[in-house]
């Protein structure tokens, strides 16, 4: 007799006064409908709801005596007839309910597409909200994965970058002034006779000078820019942005803060070098500069003098 699609609420309200104008001319039990409509509508509604798509109701007579709403698997009696309609009764009843349904008027076309909008302003809305939200959470997690990263990567000790964060910083430091050409230097050293520190004093006094260290260290770099490092024991690193007169300046520097007390090699990175050779010359160098006395740095210049300051 009638097909609706049913999209917003206005749909539904349409769908409840055809379904009764048809069990009014049908003869049915209007009010007993209206209760059974009541339920159907809300059955109705959350299919709707979960479907998220337009639904195609069908309003039919089965049976010759059952006037009945079906959408997608639900059949649903609305009104038991008392004697069979005629056939010209069916007729004009699905003309008349044809031409009300084709005859919608502009305003229930305006409602209902106000309503649509609405909905999609609702949605946009809600995708907004979620997004923020999953933004939130992305930036929140990715502040903890960077927490982690620097806490696995830092001495617990001297609050220095240990070996694993070295290894990471000297190659992003490589990396970054090969492709812009900037000059990189790498200082390797070591204190002198730490262990007889240890042995002397105790661990306790040791762990105080190792703090000792890494303080001068960080009080002789930029903050922020250069990366002092401790490798272990008492083994440290500094991986400078600077060329070689800035990177001896700061090796004085840490060498009178540790009293002369401390063994530094230094290199800088050459063209078309390799990290391997860079880190190989700069020990070459520290090693020189305990085989030289110690409590100094050797700087390698390959092929010009070397700068050796006591």
């Amino acid at each position: 007799m009638l097909t609706l699609t049913i999209i917003v609420e206005p749909d539904r309200q349409r769908l409840a006064r055809f379904a009764m104008d048809a069990v009014e001319a049908l003869g049915g039990n209007v009010f007993a409908s209206a209760n059974m409509l009541e339920s159907m509508l809300r059955l109705l509604r959350d299919d709707c709801a979960k479907a998220k798509t337009p639904v195609e109701v069908n309003l039919h007579i089965i049976e010759e005596l059952s006037l009945c709403l079906a959408w997608g698997e639900r059949h649903e009696v609305l009104a038991t007839l008392t004697k069979p309609p005629s056939a010209d009764t069916i007729k004009a009843l699905t003309m008349r309910l044809k031409n009300a349904s084709e005859s919608a008027d502009s305003t229930l076309l305006k409602r209902r597409n106000e309503q649509i909008i609405a909905d999609l302003e609702s949605a946009k809305q809600r995708a907004r909200i979620e997004m923020e939200e999953l933004e939130t959470l992305l930036e929140m997690k990715k502040n903890e994965l960077n927490k982690s990263i620097l806490a696995a990567q830092t001495d617990a000790l001297t609050g220095l970058y240990n070996r694993s964060g070295y290894d990471t910083r000297l190659r992003e430091a490589f990396l970054r002034c090969k492709h812009q050409g900037e000059p990189l230097s790498l200082m390797l050293l070591d204190l002198d006779f730490f262990k007889q520190v240890n042995d002397t004093h105790g661990h306790q006094y040791g762990d105080e000078y190792l703090k000792k260290m890494a303080k001068a260290l960080r009080a002789s770099v930029r903050e922020h820019v250069d990366h002092p490092c401790r490798m272990g024991g008492d083994e440290f690193a500094i991986i400078l942005y600077s060329d070689l007169v800035v990177a001896q300046r700061a090796a004085s520097k840490i060498l009178n803060l540790m009293e002369c007390k401390v063994s530094i090699g230094i290199a800088q990175l050459q063209e078309n070098e390799s990290i391997e050779s860079l880190v190989g010359r700069a020990d070459t160098v520290l090693y020189e500069a305990k085989h030289l006395g110690r409590g100094r740095f050797v700087s390698d210049e390959l092929k010009e003098s070397r700068v050796k300051v006591v």
